[in-house]
């Protein structure tokens, strides 16, 4: 079952002086319903510095799978206490990034819900910031 709605995300980072970057996105999507997991499916826009991306998460109870496709290309999987390697390719470059979620919350239902991550972000093996991630999803 597929369904129309509204996707709000929100990210926090912030870096080791404990400075802020907040980006916040409300865009339409459309969330699929199956038997084990959801789909998030939604396009990025030249807010998040990704127009040309299509951005789909697959939601299960206990991991999020983050998959970008277009102008940018990254697979990230987010499931907590478990640190994840991926590539992030940009029309300038690619980065080996890892994520190791201290927080992975996962409020969905076939009316929409939430999503919260929290996360430190590595590009090699370096810290370059604590990450909080939100997403929101509501029908139309």
């Amino acid at each position: 079952m597929k369904k129309d709605v509204l996707v709000r995300v929100k990210g926090v980072q912030t870096n080791d002086l404990g400075e802020k970057d907040t980006i916040e996105l409300i865009t339409p999507g459309q969330l699929f319903i199956r038997p084990d997991s959801y789909y998030i499916l939604y396009n990025e826009t030249e807010i998040s510095g990704m127009e040309g991306t299509t951005t789909s998460l697959k939601v299960e109870p206990s991991r999020v799978t983050l998959n970008r496709m277009g102008t940018s290309t990254q697979k990230q999987t987010f499931e907590k206490g478990v640190l994840n390697q991926g590539c992030y390719v940009t029309p300038y470059g690619t980065m080996h990034i890892s994520v190791i979620p201290s927080k992975v919350q996962v409020d969905l239902t076939d009316m929409g819900g939430s999503i919260n991550l929290e996360y430190e972000l590595q590009v090699g093996q370096e810290k370059i910031s604590n990450n909080e991630l939100s997403i929101i999803v509501t029908s139309h």
